[in-house]
């Protein structure tokens, strides 16, 4: 089940989201919030598995923060640079999530 998406876009299935320009920007935090979906069975599409590695890259520098206020279990480590300006967003949904 999504938690970020449909607070956004309303889309509610990875279906409909793998559709949604606006879904797929944002398909980076729903895996990187959302640990109840079992991500590697969608890394054989292209772009989860980029969204996949981004929300790595981002729980490599937050995700002691994640794992405190939703539970998350661990992504695979992945170093990299977050782009700074989707600070913002991040933490929007991760009150969202968290409430």
């Amino acid at each position: 089940m999504l938690k970020v998406i449909p607070f956004y876009t309303g889309k509610r299935d990875i279906d409909e989201v793998l559709k949604d320009r606006k879904s797929l920007e944002i398909l980076w935090m729903e895996i990187l919030l959302n640990g109840n979906v079992k991500w590697e069975s969608y890394l054989n599409n292209d772009v989860v598995k980029g969204a996949y590695e981004k929300a790595c890259i981002w729980y490599d520098k937050f995700g002691y923060m994640i794992g405190e206020y939703t539970g998350r279990h661990p992504l695979p480590v992945r170093t990299g640079v977050i782009d700074k300006k989707e600070y913002r967003k991040f933490i929007e949904a991760l009150a969202f999530v968290s409430s």
